[in-house]
């Protein structure tokens, strides 16, 4: 599966825009309403204070960097703003159906992933620069016309990207979402993009993790998230890296993965694509709840499930990047799920890509590592799981 590129940095400041949020909160769920532009006002009957869940909001949102910040606009994309005016609704209700006669009807679809990042034709800075919301406006649609197909129960996951560009104008509203998410490498967060180093010049992964709580789009800014909103947590990629400016065989990256999922209550989706194995073979053992994995097919979550003593409870699926959502293109991906009894995460586009997909530069010596290569690594993940049983 063609990975896209690993966060690449814009060369922007990190702030924290000062617009106030206009937000309803209705049936004890706080909605973030886009359709309000940041200079609207609300009344004085319905604005929230400093300490309301909805100021929290919106200030939780605004974390990251700011659509005021030089280079934030890319060229629009003219897919997204038709999709924004409904002209997929008919792609997206063809997908709701074949996914409901195949047998998938209970799906989570991690659907747009990482907006707030800016390699993909749907994020969310590639909307007009006047119409910032044109994000929102086609993620609701896509949601609105799978939800119309009888029979569906999809869930829908709403995924951002460590460290980049503020949600404030990606954030559908929580009518819209059913799940919260982000991706969680064990890679960069040094200086020119490399791994944070000791003062000894080790690599520091007490640092990096440090990182990975507190950043905008971080654990931390997720576990709020999710208080805020009422909507379960789920980490739909996360993973070891060997590349250069990974932080490579990293046993505590694991161990605390899995403390923070479990604490959490988290769906957890560990990148094992090309990393383990392919095996037939169904994996005996307990069910690892909550866990998953991305292995290019049924047969490598297999060989996850064995490695760690049990079978894992969900597996993902990305739908073809380059081709508008469609039958033809989506049943190729769903026919091996069919039996494989996994609770599939499917991840759908919102936008047909139009540049390549980028997998990184080669890892040492050429090859992926595999996580059967390291014990100690392994020894963590069954470790962590027992421990959260």
């Amino acid at each position: 599966m063609a990975r896209r590129a690993p966060a690449p940095r814009r060369p922007w400041a990190r702030a924290v825009v000062l617009a106030a949020v206009a937000l309803i909160a209705a049936a004890g769920i706080t909605l973030f309403m886009l359709g309000q532009r940041p200079h609207a006002r609300p009344s004085s009957s319905a604005a929230a204070s400093p300490a309301s869940p909805a100021a929290a909001l919106a200030a939780l949102l605004r974390q990251g960097i700011p659509a005021t910040a030089p280079g934030y606009w890319g060229k629009p994309i003219p897919a997204l703003e038709a999709a924004a005016a409904g002209a997929d609704d008919a792609r997206f209700r063809v997908l709701g159906a074949l996914l409901v006669k195949d047998g998938f009807a209970g799906a989570v679809i991690d659907l747009g992933r990482e907006m707030t990042g800016d390699w993909y034709n749907w994020s969310e800075g590639r909307c007009p620069r006047a119409e910032p919301r044109c994000y929102v406006l086609a993620w609701r649609h896509a949601v609105d016309a799978m939800r119309s197909v009888p029979g569906q129960h999809f869930r829908f996951l709403w995924t951002v990207f460590p460290g980049t560009a503020a949600a404030t104008d990606a954030w559908p509203g929580a009518a819209y979402v059913d799940l919260v998410g982000t991706d969680i490498y064990d890679w960069y967060g040094g200086p020119d993009n490399t791994y944070p180093h000791t003062a000894s010049g080790q690599l520091d992964h007490n640092a990096k993790w440090r990182q990975i709580l507190t950043e905008p789009g971080g654990l931390d800014w997720l576990a709020r998230l999710s208080q805020l909103t009422g909507k379960p947590a789920a980490i739909p990629e996360w993973g070891l890296d060997f590349h250069s400016f990974g932080g490579h065989d990293d046993p505590a990256f694991i161990t605390r993965m899995l403390a923070w999922l479990h604490a959490h209550h988290a769906i957890g989706v560990y990148w094992a694509v090309q990393h383990v194995a392919s095996d037939q073979a169904v994996p005996p053992g307990p069910l690892l709840a909550g866990l998953g994995a991305d292995a290019n097919g049924p047969a490598g979550v297999n060989d996850l499930g064995l490695l760690l003593g049990g079978r894992l409870q969900y597996a993902e699926a990305f739908l073809p990047e380059h081709q508008p959502v469609s039958d033809s293109s989506a049943q190729p991906v769903l026919a091996p799920w069919q039996h494989a009894g996994y609770q599939l995460i499917l991840d759908v586009p919102l936008v047909s890509l139009t540049v390549p997909s980028y997998n990184g530069p080669s890892e040492p010596g050429g090859h992926p590592y595999q996580l059967a290569d390291y014990p100690d690594a392994l020894a963590a993940f069954r470790q962590g799981i027992t421990g959260g049983r």
